[in-house]
């Protein structure tokens, strides 16, 4: 069935390619013998075949024409053939018969031997043969009957008519085969195609999953080297963090003797001025004394390079404590970079750690510094403000630096976060856990090229009640009657110590230390009002024993005073133990005399 199929379009495919030669060469072969019977036919039988030829003339090149405008389908190519075949038969006969020439069998002959060559259908080539053939039978037959040549006619016309079935029948089985061979090569090009179209899809689908795979390996190695850029930074962070932990204790401890030394200094000091009559020339000790206070801020300074600054509280005007700080932050960020700094106005309180505050200054200072490598302007701007429905003391610090964009912003104040090829990534970190710890907030506007604006907020509070007073009027007031533990390793620091509160008219018990202070109370007979203790002491620190003196006297009021507490009194909020109270070493005798005053007669602040 298949076969027969392309046997039929393979003849209608080569029909069309026959047939255009056949009408071109009919069309001259008309013409030809149109000239040729006009000049041979008797003019009394001329017009019959003139017009004959003149139809066969004009049916081939009309079949030629149509065939090249492409108006010939290629179903109808057979019969048309067949047609023309007919009508050239019938011309040839037409001619024998108005001639009575049986010589004209020979184009008999040659047509009935050109259509079995020529025709691609086996039904059209048949139908075209026998067409011919039934046509001139009749007029040989009439026209050479009774001649001497008769039986050479019929003879040559069974031959040529074997021939031509022949010729047809081997045409018709070559077409056959050839088209069944057709058949399968297209059998074969349509496996090919179909083998070759799904190798592609193979080869696609199998190029697709090397491609996912190859994307997945190359995001996997992104991430991995993205994952191990970090850990390198991570690491060199942690170190870094490290080195300034160690080099922070070391300051630590340098702040802490330097500490006890100025605490001789400057109390030794304070009380020779308080014993000299008030005439007296006092200038060289006023300037020791202020030497004193100046070194007491550089090691306070060191504290805060190593964060171990004991969180407590006071009330103090913001905007003047930052002027006071305005030439370490000179120093800080640079001759290059033209620092502002000023206040809205006086009386601008908080109830804040100054040192805290400073130490969140001075980052911010640095930070907006490393912001403006090739200098500009650093303003510093305090005021009072009102937002979020309460009264709030702002400290705005604008730059013109390279500015943020808010990927950064959203990660500024993340632990070891940092845009600078050195940097802890503590700075801004810190800033916010101090904000955050004095119950405010912080605000920043940033944009790539033009700078940064950040705010910090603390609540708005009270001025203090009372001012302090100096040493000398306290004396004039009422005298101490309490007991006062003074425990302090250090000989010199604790006569001055002693000295101070027996000058204030405490009872003083004094130690060496803690152990020795626990064997003083255990064997009293009356409570201890006050400890007075140091922090860092060799044996029992200042915070276990006041935990041990506590368990025996659970109602015991706690003064710890330290130049550096190391890790001793920190507590997962950062603030001193509940119901102690904290004094930074070298302090002034009437800073302290007003402050343990305070905390015998209830009035301190509770931390």
């Amino acid at each position: 069935m298949a076969t027969s199929v392309h046997t039929a379009i393979d003849s209608q495919e080569r029909a069309l390619d026959t047939l255009r030669p056949l009408a071109a060469v009919g069309a001259v072969i008309m013409l030809g013998f149109l000239v040729y019977n006009l000049i041979e036919f008797p003019a009394g039988l001329r017009g019959a075949i003139v017009a004959h030829d003149i139809v066969c003339a004009a049916a081939c090149a009309g079949t030629w024409g149509l065939i090249r405008a492409g108006k010939i389908p290629d179903r109808a190519a057979h019969a048309v053939g067949t047609g023309l075949i007919l009508l050239i038969a019938s011309n040839i006969l037409l001619a024998t018969w108005l001639r009575r020439d049986p010589s004209q069998v020979v184009y008999i002959d040659i047509l009935l031997v050109a259509t079995s060559a020529a025709m691609t259908a086996p039904r059209w080539g048949a139908a075209a043969f026998l067409g011919v053939w039934g046509m001139s039978i009749p007029v040989l037959l009439a026209v050479s009957a009774g001649t001497p040549h008769f039986g050479r006619y019929v003879a040559t016309m069974a031959a040529t008519t074997g021939v031509a079935a022949a010729l047809l029948t081997l045409r018709l089985r070559n077409l056959r085969a050839l088209s069944e061979l057709r058949a399968r090569d297209q059998q074969r090009r349509r496996a090919l195609q179909d083998a070759l179209a799904d190798l592609d899809a193979k080869v696609a689908t199998r190029t697709a999953e090397l491609q996912s795979a190859n994307d997945a390996l190359r995001t996997e190695m992104i991430v991995r080297e993205r994952a191990e850029k970090e850990a390198r930074q991570l690491t060199e962070q942690l170190l870094h963090a490290q080195r300034l932990e160690s080099l922070g204790r070391l300051a630590g401890g340098v702040a802490h003797d330097f500490n006890n030394l100025l605490t001789v200094i400057s109390a030794n000091v304070e009380l020779a001025l308080d014993e000299l009559p008030e005439n007296a020339n006092k200038e060289l000790l006023n300037d020791s004394l202020g030497a004193t206070k100046r070194a007491a801020k550089l090691t306070k300074q060191l504290l805060a390079f190593g964060r171990k600054q004991v969180f407590e509280r006071s009330v103090f005007d913001l905007g003047k404590r930052v002027e006071e700080v305005a030439r370490m932050l000179e120093r800080a960020v640079g001759e290059r970079i033209e620092l502002q700094i000023s206040a809205s106005e006086r009386g601008l309180w908080v109830s804040a750690d100054p040192n805290h505050i400073e130490q969140a200054l001075m980052n911010l200072a640095v930070n907006a510094r490393d912001a403006m490598p090739d200098g500009g302007a650093l303003v510093v701007l305090v005021e009072r403000v009102s937002t979020r429905g309460t009264s709030w003391v702002r400290i705005r610090v604008r730059d013109n630096g390279i500015g943020m964009d808010a990927d950064t912003i959203g990660r500024m104040f993340e632990p070891f976060f940092t845009t600078k090829p050195s940097g802890t990534g503590l700075g801004l970190s810190t800033v916010y856990g101090i904000v955050q710890q004095h119950d405010g907030f912080l605000e920043v506007d940033s944009k790539p090229g033009v700078g940064t604006t950040l705010d910090l907020f603390l609540p708005a509070c009270a001025p203090p009640v009372r001012e302090a007073v100096t040493s000398r009027e306290l004396i004039a007031g009422a005298p101490g009657t309490e007991t006062v533990l003074l425990v302090e390793d250090e000989d010199a620091v604790r006569r001055v110590g002693e000295r101070l509160l027996r000058r204030d008219g405490y009872s003083v018990l004094a130690a060496a230390s803690g152990a020795e202070a626990l064997s003083i109370v255990q064997s009293l007979a009356r409570p201890v009002d006050l400890l007075f203790t140091d922090v860092m002491m060799p044996g029992m620190n200042g915070r276990e024993l006041a935990v041990r003196l506590r368990s025996i006297q659970p109602n015991l009021k706690v003064l710890f005073v330290s130049g550096y507490t190391g890790d001793y009194l920190e507590t997962q909020t950062g603030e001193l133990p509940e119901g102690a109270h904290f004094l930074y070493k070298p302090y002034e005798p009437a800073e302290a005399s007003r402050l343990i005053r305070d905390i015998l007669d209830g009035r301190a602040a509770k931390t």
